[in-house]
C-alpha cells in the first residue's frame, strides 16, 4: 500500500506526516494573526493557536515511537484546524 503516491513505506508516511504537521504550525499562527488584525478577535481562532502544536506533538511522537495512528491523528488535526476555525467563525458571526 502506498502513501501519498510514493513507495509503500511506513517510514516515508511517518516522515511526511511529521513534516506536514510541523509545517502547519506557522501557517495557522500566521492566519490567526492576519484574521485578528483584519476582523477582530474571534474565539474560534483560539483553535489556530492550540490545535497545530498538539498536532505537531502527536506527529513527532508517532514518528519516534512508530505509531502510524498517532501520526495520522496529528496530520488530521493539522489539516482540519483552519476549516474548523472557519466553520466556528461563521457560526459566531
Amino acid at each position: 500500500m502506498s502513501f501519498f503516491g510514493g513507495a509503500g513505506d511506513l517510514e516515508l508516511f511517518l516522515s511526511r506526516a511529521r513534516v506536514m504537521s510541523v509545517g502547519a504550525v506557522p501557517v495557522c499562527l500566521a492566519a490567526m494573526v492576519f484574521f485578528i488584525s483584519e476582523e477582530g478577535w474571534r474565539y474560534s481562532l483560539v483553535l489556530c493557536a492550540v490545535l497545530p502544536p498538539v498536532a505537531a506533538y502527536l506527529a513527532i511522537r508517532g514518528k519516534r515511537e512508530i505509531h502510524a495512528g498517532m501520526a495520522a491523528a496529528g496530520l488530521g488535526l493539522a489539516v482540519a484546524t483552519l476549516p474548523l476555525a472557519f466553520v466556528l467563525a461563521s457560526l459566531e458571526g
